[in-house]
Order: C-alpha cells, then structure tokens, then sequence
C-alpha cells in the first residue's frame, strides 16, 4: 500500500512540473547518452534511486533511468568546473504496456506479439517476487555455463 501510494505521489510531482526545454526526459528502464564540453571526472547525481550515470570515456555520459521521478545531475571536471548541471525527469515507460487489475492487485504486462510481466513498483508483490527469482534463477544458469566455458583445458 505505502508502494502504491509513493508511486503515486511520484507520479503527480511529475505531472505537477512539467519538463523544462533544457530538462533530459527518458522512459524508466531506459539508457541515454549525454556528450560533455570537456573531460569529467565527478558526476553526481541528485536522486541514483531515480536514475544512475556512468562517465564512459570522460566526454560521454550514459545516464541509466531507473524509476519515475524527477533529479538533477551534475559533471564536473577535474578543478571542480561545472560541465552539466540538468534536470532530469523520469517518465514510466507505457509503449505497449498495459495494466490488468484483478481486484485491487495490479499486474503490468509488455505487449508485442505475445503479452509478458513486467514486474513495475505498485505490481501485486507476490508476483513480482517470483518472477524477480525466476530472472536471478536465469542468470545463475547462465554464470555457471560462462564459467564452465571460460576455462581452457591446460
């Protein structure tokens, strides 16, 4: 209940402030990559339960949007010189996505050809928690086949 109510106050504070021009808008569960005026060596980032960012290459910024919300980010360079400073509002996702209710639970579905879960903060937890097992379950499977790959017989 105290998920359902914080996503939806997150969602209106969204909807309350809208984008400014200069302000970097992305779906959540998406990446985008920002070019710098020079080399960071800082970044901060106001919110990182909001969204993350990762200096790639000291001039390119990949900023990875986790939740809906809004945050800033800030690049600096070495002697502390402001690179970026920006707003950055995080949408929910919603191409192709649908809710299904089934009393008060609610259940989030990707739909393309075939419909799958999408487990979003809000989703009815049970749910949410098997198939967040069954995804760690996968790439367990998929660490041990690397690992019993990567090692070369001497």
């Amino acid at each position: 209940m105290i998920a359902r109510l914080a996503a939806l106050f997150t969602l209106a504070l969204v909807a309350a402030f809208p984008a400014a021009a200069d302000d970097v808008v992305m779906p959540a569960n998406h990446a985008e990559v920002v070019r710098l005026p020079g080399e960071a060596s800082t970044v901060v980032v106001g919110n990182p339960s909001i969204a993350d960012a990762l200096v790639h290459d000291g001039r390119t910024l990949v900023i990875t949007a986790r939740l809906p919300g809004r945050t800033n980010i800030i690049a600096l360079d070495r002697v502390g010189r402001v690179l970026m400073s920006r707003q950055l509002v995080v949408t929910t996702a919603t191409d192709n996505q649908i809710a299904l209710f089934r009393g008060a639970e609610r259940y989030t579905l990707n739909c393309g050809d075939v419909c799958e879960d999408v487990p979003m903060v809000g989703d009815e937890q049970a749910r949410t928690n098997q198939l967040s097992d069954q995804q760690s379950d996968r790439l367990d499977v998929v660490s041990m086949a690397m690992g019993e790959n990567s090692e070369a017989p001497q």
